[in-house]
């Protein structure tokens, strides 16, 4: 959680961009000049219905002004440039992964590449929101609820995650996937 400093910081900082006022944003916010600017100086910390009427009145997501680091708008992750995650797995193993993302302000999308042999397997498990996966090679075994799927390269497989769901990646050698979660809330195009 950024500081109360940093918070004002890029409050300032997009306010700036906009080239607005302190006034313009009171008026579109509904608060004070006053109280903004103590905000935007660190001398006290905003409350999340004021945070959120301040970020509506510049067109800012909330979540931009409270991210551990300030996240880029738009973000592109160079192939060579990929970071390894472990996702865990049945046994207290990993399956080995590469971030396709790397996030932008109040995100909602993560994809992963699955790079892993046969045996691979994501324990059962639920959570808000949607996954898909995209069979590149080799094949999987993923069960929904009670219903069970086999995907094969080119297949792709859509569900809403509060379904209890697994996979066991089954195809001989190397097995990759393109792994697509998509956490709640509306997504803003």
């Amino acid at each position: 959680m950024p500081t109360t400093q940093e918070v004002g910081k890029r409050l300032k900082e997009v306010r700036k961009l906009k080239e607005m006022t302190l006034k313009e944003v009171a008026e579109s916010s509904g608060m004070s000049p006053t109280h903004i600017s103590e905000i935007e100086r660190g001398k006290t910390s905003p409350t999340v219905g004021a945070l959120r009427r301040i970020a509506g009145a510049l067109g800012k997501d909330t979540a931009f002004f409270v991210e551990e680091e300030p996240l880029p708008r738009v973000s592109v992750v160079k192939k060579e440039n990929r970071e390894t995650v472990l996702l865990g797995s049945d046994d207290d193993a990993f399956v080995t992964a590469r971030a396709l993302t790397s996030g932008i302000p109040a995100g909602r999308v993560t994809l992963v590449l699955v790079d892993e042999n046969e045996g691979g397997a994501f324990p059962a498990h639920s959570h808000d929101g949607e996954e898909a996966i995209v069979m590149l090679a080799g094949q999987a075994r993923v069960t929904v609820d009670d219903d069970e799927f086999m995907i094969e390269p080119g297949d792709c497989l859509h569900f809403s995650a509060k379904c209890e769901h697994r996979a066991v990646l089954t195809g001989k050698g190397k097995n990759k996937a393109l792994w697509i979660q998509v956490k709640p809330g509306a997504i803003r195009w």
